[in-house]
């Protein structure tokens, strides 16, 4: 039997984007109020690698350029030496993000996922309804590999509000071709200026008050942006629709 892990949660997104000098005043504020992921080193954080699926037409990405109220997205994300992945499912109904996610082992995710010709079948023995949803996803939109996204995040949660999570991303590339899971492209480009870190901050109900003060603070603006549908836009479209 395979072991899987499932999680499910309402939450809310903002980000913003900010000059990578910016990161280190921007962090120090907030030192009293939060404490690092313990998976991050203190000031390099740690690669970030995620394949997105979407069809020969984009239908995902349609789907967020043209603003649906409810749309999902489908990823595989795999973090730096270790040999199990996450198939992942963003789900958005208006303001709301749902994130559903499981864990399997690298091996099981390449054999499900990796091969155009794969069926639900191949992931039988897998009684997971982040899986079964994700393979209904693809055959119903006809999704395959379409693009990788790679950066460097540093991360955050709050000490003393368990919902709060703060990542700073930087150095956000992407690669249309390179999009096996099992192997992060080495050199792509860049989805925002390499000058440039992108901050999200996620949480279940509201933003604490010391959390405002502090964006205020430093002068940061809230921004609309995927990273995927950017670097989609950058790839295909000439950068024209976000």
């Amino acid at each position: 039997m395979l072991t899987h892990v499932r999680r499910s949660q309402n939450r809310f997104e903002l980000k913003y984007l900010l000059s990578t000098r910016q990161v280190e005043g921007f962090v120090r504020s907030l030192e009293p109020y939060l404490r690092t992921d313990a998976n991050a080193e203190a000031r390099r954080g740690y690669p970030v690698h995620s394949v997105y699926w979407d069809s020969d037409e984009w239908t995902l990405f349609w789907e967020k350029i043209e603003g649906l109220k409810d749309r999902r997205k489908l990823r595989v994300r795999r973090y730096s030496g270790v040999d199990y992945a996450f198939i992942e499912i963003k789900h958005r109904t208006d303001r709301t993000l749902q994130k559903r996610r499981t864990k399997l082992p690298l091996e099981t995710v390449y054999r499900a996922f990796r091969a155009a010709d794969s069926r639900p079948d191949d992931v039988v023995d897998i009684d997971d309804p982040v899986v079964r949803e994700a393979m209904y996803l693809r055959h119903r939109h006809r999704l395959r590999p379409r693009m990788a996204v790679g950066y460097r995040r540093r991360a955050f949660f709050g000490r003393f509000e368990p919902d709060l999570r703060i990542t700073v991303d930087t150095r956000v590339q992407y690669h249309a071709t390179e999009t096996d899971i099992a192997g992060p492209f080495e050199n792509g480009e860049y989805v925002v200026d390499p000058r440039v870190a992108i901050l999200e901050i996620k949480f279940n109900d509201q933003v604490p008050d010391w959390l405002v003060r502090q964006v205020s603070a430093h002068g940061l603006e809230m921004t609309r942006m995927s990273k995927f549908c950017t670097a989609v836009d950058r790839a295909f479209f000439g950068n024209r629709l976000t």
